[in-house]
């Protein structure tokens, strides 16, 4: 596979007075916006010096992200080949999509059970995410869809819960965006939020699990479509 110049997304470069650490922590989270919205394609290859030079950056703080974004499965290195946006795995799919169920269906549950005034707040959440997407800015839906989920381990009283359904959300999410304008997406996720929230609001933990556990399963039904129209997406599994 040619290597490929890839095109730094839009975010600022960190500042000249960040500190090391804060850098590396911009560099880390601007790598990985892109590959999550799809800027950077499942399958692309990339390199330290093309990243460092777009972001106005030394290697070294890509270099750290590199080496974190593959631990995360977002990024492989092949040996005399180079590193590559991981591809989508249908196998790694279905493991998130066991994780997320065992995590976020029983976090709907509790939160159902959280004070009113605190389980409204997923209202407001549920209202953003919907405007942003009518006025197709999907970088701010799917923020809100991240800040919706958090919310729910939150109100469940699991916030620490979400580093590891963080993790498991990362491959999700780029099926999410691909899927945005194959199959509608982000529609299909509102209407599911909506759903969630009303439950939650009704203080009925059984049906707000349960329709918890049909939107994480949803991503199950795009998966065909996105692999037909992009094939080299995906993994040999």
């Amino acid at each position: 596979m040619a290597r490929t110049r890839p095109t730094i997304p839009e975010l600022a470069a960190p500042a000249a007075s960040a500190t090391r650490g804060q850098m590396g922590r911009d560099v880390y989270e601007s790598i990985r916006s892109a590959i999550l919205d799809c800027t950077f394609l499942p399958g692309m290859a990339l390199s330290e010096q093309a990243v460092s030079d777009g972001l106005q950056v030394s290697r070294a703080p890509v270099r750290e992200a590199f080496r974190q974004l593959a631990t995360e499965g977002l990024l492989e290195t092949l040996p005399q080949r180079g590193t590559f946006v991981a591809r989508l795995s249908r196998a790694k799919i279905a493991d998130a999509i066991f994780v997320r169920e065992a995590i976020e269906c029983r976090a709907a549950a509790l939160a159902a059970a959280a004070p009113l005034a605190q389980r409204r707040t997923l209202e407001k959440i549920v209202s953003r995410q919907a405007k942003a997407s009518a006025q197709k800015d999907y970088a701010t839906h799917l923020s809100a869809d991240e800040e919706f989920h958090h919310q729910i381990l939150v109100l469940a009283g699991h916030p620490h819960a979400w580093t590891p359904l963080r993790l498991a959300r990362t491959g999700m999410n780029r099926i999410r965006h691909l899927a945005i304008p194959v199959v509608g997406s982000n529609r299909i996720a509102i209407d599911h939020h909506r759903v969630i929230v009303q439950a939650i609001l009704d203080g009925d933990g059984a049906v707000a699990s349960e329709a918890m556990r049909v939107h994480i399963q949803s991503p199950l039904i795009f998966l065909d479509a996105i692999a037909q129209r992009c094939p080299q997406y995906f993994e040999a599994d």
